[in-house]
């Protein structure tokens, strides 16, 4: 019996230690303008979730509906392997970050440079101009 219990608070403690915990970020906007788009972002990393949600997602309620890039995230990923390499895992994508601050109930208010971002990736041919 006293095994039986041991037994049974080592698989309890298993169970409890390796639960699987989700990545929710949460997003508010809280300006949006032509030239840059502030947000307020509750994640793991905010900068890299803005980033790339304005990419490949676009944010509701704003501005900036549609998604910088219209193709497919992995077909242009595919197309432009090197160019995204550098951009995320090099970091690259934090020069577009014109401000992060960390707010008091744990989120990050972040200003995006958007008419930069979207004159790199026309000048990488990622996207074409507007109406060429």
């Amino acid at each position: 019996m006293k095994y039986f219990k041991l037994l049974f608070l080592c698989v309890f403690s298993l169970l409890i230690n390796c639960k699987s915990t989700k990545t929710i970020s949460s997003t508010q906007i809280i300006e949006s303008t032509e030239s840059s788009i502030i947000l307020d972002i509750k994640a793991v990393n905010p900068e890299y979730v803005a980033v790339h949600q304005l990419l490949f997602r676009g944010f509701p309620n704003s501005n900036q509906t549609n998604p910088l890039i219209s193709t497919s995230e992995i077909e242009i990923q595919k197309q432009f392997p090197t160019y995204f390499k550098d951009f995320f895992q090099g970091n690259r994508y934090k020069s577009f970050i014109t401000s992060s601050t960390k707010n008091s109930n744990g989120s990050h208010r972040i200003v995006i440079n958007l008419k930069a971002i979207r004159l790199d990736l026309e000048q990488n041919s990622i996207i074409r101009k507007f109406g060429y």
